[in-house]
């Protein structure tokens, strides 16, 4: 029923109920029932007509594509926040959004039972699955500072009672993001929304209508300065909880530098308390802070590939402390006016930060070699760019000459006075006596600060490295602070972009389509005569692999004839290479990809429903090799193998959809 009221909206786009029942074949009462499902999840938008009084609904794509996602969701918040928090966002998952009494009613009923998992077990942070400190809260968390666990807490809420371990990973999850309050206006289109708001400044502060550019462009500032009121009305609870743990993040870090031991315990109890405020609040998951954190890691894994495991380590800290000023991926669809400033250059983050979130566990010493003295253009590598390149500049190449500099460019010369301790390429100089209150001779004697410095400025030398590569995954934007850090997401991705598809260009068409895809994105369109002398291939090969390019529609063909009479001997074949529409192209294909491994798996199903009847029976679930008839249990097993390919095959679709599409 679901699948039909949702392929007809799909298909027809925004109905009524009445013109839904016409569509699906399905009585009223079905759809409304059927709607009031989808609209729990957030998969169906739906508007009043005030005047008329009639409901108009309309899909949500991104929230029924995100289902898709489920499982690299709840995978990465098992991963960084822990069990508790994973079975949390599992239920708001499952049931769209809830009120967080509601939630914390419903961990109640299961934690007298001991058998409803997370509640009752261990609270593991981050890294628990490697260390097996369980209980002890001796993790070393990626968030943490010295040992400690997310947001600066160490396994202190493992002493806890369940009910407060559900509170305390609530506002965790609030405070970053994964989860976030819930808004009558969510359930509206964002172009719903926009209109909505147009029309209650235009009735509030143009009562007469707007007439001409000035009044056209202030009707358009107090649009988008009520947007920017929503969404900071969105975020209220967020920061205000964010406020919280990082005031006792703080606390903690100074007790920890001053010798004075652990906490006495009271982590997170003024966000616990700020919770408990609210909890008639509703409450879903954003995909769009859930979509900041994958591709987090997936640029982690990239930089893995492409330099070391230490790199990518240090770049997955530099990630983490920048996304707290990160929300989406994507520009708002509700915003249309924004500074300019701030969007061209990006928010950024400061060493001491980077080096509060590193994890003790890294070993920052390792993946970087040591050059001799005098082969490190110390010019170039501490060269503070303060904004993005500009790719489409063709002076911008990737090679210069020593000494030369890019006109025009607005690269400076890195200022090393707030630099202390600090060198060129990150190596630790001689500090000046007294600065930041203590001088060089006592800064050397302190074993403690010592360490931390080498610590820091090995780490330095990783993000030196990430601003050095053609990739850019890192820009150096300041010296102020000990250096600031800055990610080009839009210009990475786009990199990241081509990388992908000269990796699916290479696997269809072999190492000779590959160059000549390169060739025409280089020189752009060019005469089918000329290909062959550039390229350094045989013309017969050319014409061949270029046909067969065309035909998958990764490359284009432009005829120019040369006069009135169009003959193939009198025309000019231009080839050239569209990245944008090859980039739809790909997408495309990978959503009808997508769409068969999941009929596949649908059919495979059907095939097995006797079997999976029986094994999805309450006393046979997880003991199935001793209760299953063993030919029945080898057709069990042989269906878990078929879907595991399957759902493995649509996780890798996913990784390109979100390469191509939402990163």
């Amino acid at each position: 029923m679901l699948v039909r009221i949702i392929s007809a909206l799909f298909i027809k786009g925004r109905s009524t109920t009445a013109q839904l029942a016409v569509h699906t074949a399905l009585n009223q009462r079905q759809v409304r029932h059927g709607l009031a499902v989808l609209v729990q999840q957030n998969a169906v938008f739906h508007l009043s007509d005030p005047d008329s009084s009639v409901a108009y609904y309309d899909v949500n794509p991104d929230a029924v594509y995100n289902l898709v996602r489920s499982g690299k969701i709840l995978e990465m918040v098992r991963e960084k926040y822990g069990d508790i928090a994973k079975g949390l966002v599992q239920d708001v998952l499952v049931l769209g959004h809830i009120k967080i009494s509601d939630l914390v009613e419903a961990y109640k009923n299961k934690a007298p039972g001991g058998e409803n998992g997370p509640v009752n077990g261990v609270v593991k942070d981050e890294h628990d699955q490697d260390d097996g400190h369980g209980l002890n809260g001796n993790s070393n968390h990626v968030d943490g500072v010295n040992g400690s666990s997310a947001n600066g807490f160490a396994g202190e809420e493992d002493k806890k009672d369940p009910i407060t371990q559900v509170y305390f990973h609530l506002a965790r999850l609030l405070a970053a993001g994964i989860l976030e309050p819930v808004s009558s206006m969510m359930f509206q289109s964002p172009t719903d929304s926009t209109t909505a708001i147009e029309q209650e400044v235009l009735r509030s502060d143009f009562p007469t209508g707007i007439r001409g550019i000035k009044q056209k462009r202030e009707l358009e500032t107090a649009v988008a300065k009520k947007v920017e009121e929503f969404q900071q009305s969105r975020t209220a609870l967020k920061r205000r909880l964010e406020t919280e743990f990082d005031h006792e993040a703080s606390v903690k870090r100074r007790r920890l530098l001053n010798g004075s031991g652990m906490s006495n315990g009271t982590s997170g109890a003024g966000a616990v308390d700020l919770l408990m405020e609210h909890l008639d609040v509703a409450i879903r998951v954003n995909y769009d802070k859930c979509l900041v954190e994958l591709r987090n890691s997936k640029l982690a894994q990239y930089v893995e590939d492409l330099i070391g495991e230490t790199t990518a380590q240090v770049y997955a800290t530099l990630l983490t402390a920048l996304s707290k000023k990160v929300n989406r991926c994507q520009v708002d669809p509700m915003i249309k006016t924004e500074d300019d400033a701030d969007t061209f250059t990006g928010p950024s983050v400061n060493t001491l930060e980077i080096f509060e979130h590193l994890s003790p566990s890294i070993e920052v010493s390792t993946g970087i070699g040591i050059p001799a003295a005098g082969m490190v253009d110390h010019h170039c590598a501490e060269k503070i760019r303060r904004f993005p390149p500009k790719p489409k500049a063709p002076i911008l190449q990737s090679s210069l000459e020593a000494g030369d500099e890019i006109m025009g460019s607005d690269d400076e010369d890195y200022d090393r006075s707030d630099e202390v301790g600090f060198g060129a390429n990150g190596d630790f100089a001689e500090s000046k006596p007294g600065t930041n209150g203590v001088n060089g001779g006592e800064a050397r004697s302190d074993d403690a600060v010592s360490v931390r410095a080498q610590r820091m400025r090995q780490m330095r030398q990783h993000l030196l490295l990430l601003a050095e590569s053609k990739e850019g995954f890192v820009r150096h934007c300041g010296g102020n602070d000990r250096g600031e850090w800055t990610v080009d997401f839009d210009h990475l991705m786009g990199r990241l972009r081509l990388m992908e598809l000269d990796i699916l260009i290479e696997e269809s068409f072999g190492r000779k389509g590959l160059r000549l895809i390169r060739v025409l994105r280089e020189k752009g369109k060019l005469d089918d005569k000329m290909l062959p002398n550039i390229a350094l291939m045989r013309k017969p090969d050319v014409h061949v692999k270029m046909a067969e390019m065309e035909m998958a529609g990764f490359l284009d063909v432009q005829e120019v004839p040369r006069d009135n009479q169009r003959l193939a001997s009198r025309t000019i074949f231009f080839w050239f290479f569209d990245e944008e529409r090859t980039i739809k192209r790909t997408l495309d294909n990978t959503y009808k990809s997508m769409v068969r491994c999941l009929q596949r798996l649908e059919v495979e199903r059907k095939k097995k429903r006797n079997v999976l009847a029986v094994a999805e029976r309450k006393d046979v679930q997880g003991m199935e090799e001793e209760k299953l008839r063993g030919d029945v249990y080898n057709e069990y097993r042989q269906f878990l193998e078929i879907e595991k390919k399957l759902l493995g095959q649509v996780s890798k679709l996913d990784d390109l959809v979100a390469v191509f599409r939402d990163y």
